[in-house]
């Protein structure tokens, strides 16, 4: 049986100097912030869900950045675009405890960040980072 499809929501999510915050994992691998939509959930919701929940501040959507399917599974992953986190977000950041699987967080510069990312992740943020800097902006 096929699996089943799902949309996820990532955040692009940056500091004054423009860096990139990413994720790392229990595993070693570096993510975007952001995680699975629950059934009948938009990944708009579910990305700003997973920011609340894994990093204790809120961000607003602004637009999609873009999409990619997630190689094997059936899903496809969005990427919305936010407004940069200021001095005092950033200082509200809390990493979760217990069984979450993220340990740590970086604001990374383009494009040093391919190696331990996902393809699909690596994919969305090379597309952002080049739709960023297009004379419109969009």
């Amino acid at each position: 049986m096929p699996p089943t499809p799902h949309i996820a929501g990532l955040a692009h999510l940056t500091d004054a100097a423009g860096r990139l915050l990413m994720l790392k994992t229990v595993a070693g691998s570096w993510r975007l912030p952001g995680g699975p939509a629950l059934p009948n959930e938009s990944a708009r919701n579910a990305m700003a869900y997973h920011v609340r929940r894994d990093l204790h501040i809120r961000v607003e959507p602004r637009f999609v950045l873009g999409m990619e399917p997630i190689v094997g599974t059936g899903s496809t992953a969005y990427l919305f675009a936010c407004d940069n986190l200021q001095e005092d977000d950033i200082a509200r950041i809390q990493l979760p405890s217990g069984t979450a699987d993220i340990t740590a967080y970086a604001f990374v510069d383009y494009p040093g960040i391919a190696e331990t990312v996902s393809p699909h992740e690596h994919l969305l943020i090379t597309g952002a980072a080049t739709a960023l800097r297009a004379p419109d902006g969009h």
